[in-house]
């Protein structure tokens, strides 16, 4: 059972998410709160997270404005309550990202990024996917992530040191059904979306996935979603 927190801005979108929710046996809402202006109800927020610290939810899903507030307000505070969920995981829920901004959350231990325009089953997906371990950024989002480092590259080259060993010319070497998969991973689909996709056992998806990885010297689905972002810009 994913054990999920949610603090957000908007009533209806918890009402919303909250009915929805609620036909998933393997997803429980554990504890909510909503919250429209931080700077006057820091006290319920700080109230909040000490109920967090009790409760142990498995998962967080936070508003992305509530986050920028508390970042202005008492980012330090805060990450002292954090730390004490060293195994929540997060997802940012907001209307629009910017690939700086997302570098920054991914380096603060967000693991999901969900826009609000997408549809609730798309969340129940992302929240599956966070809680196994895995990052959730949409296909539209890498991309633009990924021009955003190509662009910054010649001024900023310290911020490509943690994507210095991929090398689209890896991909050569990938068999058509390999860079097939590699498609559909930089799509953020699953295992098994890829294998009902593509009428494969996930067992073989799971085999195709670490011969992937070995070849092209990719260390997960993020990486491997922004090689293949790389190699279709390269080839456009």
């Amino acid at each position: 059972m994913i054990k999920l927190a949610v603090v957000t801005r908007d009533e209806k979108y918890l009402q919303q998410l909250t009915n929805r929710l609620h036909r998933e046996k393997d997803i429980s809402l554990l504890i909510t709160i909503t919250i429209k202006n931080l700077e006057s109800e820091v006290e319920r927020a700080l109230a909040f997270l000490k109920q967090m610290i009790e409760q142990r939810p498995d998962m967080l899903l936070l508003d992305q404005v509530i986050l920028r507030e508390v970042a202005a307000l008492d980012l330090e505070r805060t990450l002292g309550y954090r730390n004490k969920l060293p195994t929540m995981k997060t997802i940012i829920v907001g209307e629009r990202y910017n690939e700086d901004n997302v570098l920054a959350m991914m380096q603060g231990g967000a693991r999901g990024f969900f826009r609000t325009a997408k549809d609730d089953e798309d969340l129940v997906k992302c929240i599956r996917m966070v809680a196994r371990g895995r990052i959730w950024i949409e296909a539209v989002l890498t991309t633009h992530f990924l021009e955003e480092f190509i662009k910054e590259s010649m001024k900023k080259r310290d911020l490509l040191k943690s994507l210095t060993h991929l090398s689209s010319a890896k991909l050569d070497i990938l068999s058509p059904r390999e860079m097939e998969i590699l498609a559909l991973i930089s799509k953020s689909m699953t295992n098994e979306e890829i294998a009902d996709k593509l009428c494969l056992s996930a067992k073989t998806v799971k085999i195709h996935m670490r011969n992937i990885f070995a070849k092209a010297g990719i260390r997960n689905r993020v990486e491997a979603a922004l090689l293949y972002t790389r190699h279709t810009l390269i080839l456009h």
